[in-house]
């Protein structure tokens, strides 16, 4: 059976048009029902991910908090430009 799932790392981007902004932890939980066996979806790669989003400019960071186990959490949202990006370059996927 062929993998219908776009690339995770399309997925990640992705959510962030259905969100107003959302940290590593929250972008796992969201894509865990379809991702859950990525071995890359866990917070050190995603974090990563939103990261390089961030510094590529499709996402910004919009606020900083602890989780509950005291570590830093990042917030994110998707810039003007990184919408735009999306729906010329990662539109085309449906899923």
């Amino acid at each position: 059976m062929a993998n219908d799932l776009m690339p995770l790392y399309y997925a990640i981007i992705k959510h962030f048009q259905t969100v107003d902004r959302d940290c590593a932890d929250g972008v796992i939980a969201a894509l865990e029902p379809q991702y859950g066996s990525y071995k890359l979806l866990n917070p050190k790669d995603v974090d990563e991910a939103l990261a390089t989003a961030r510094e590529n400019g499709l996402l910004e960071e919009v606020h900083c908090d602890l989780g509950t186990q005291g570590q830093l959490r990042i917030h994110y949202a998707m810039t003007e430009f990184g919408a735009d990006m999306t729906e010329r370059y990662i539109g085309r996927y449906h899923n």
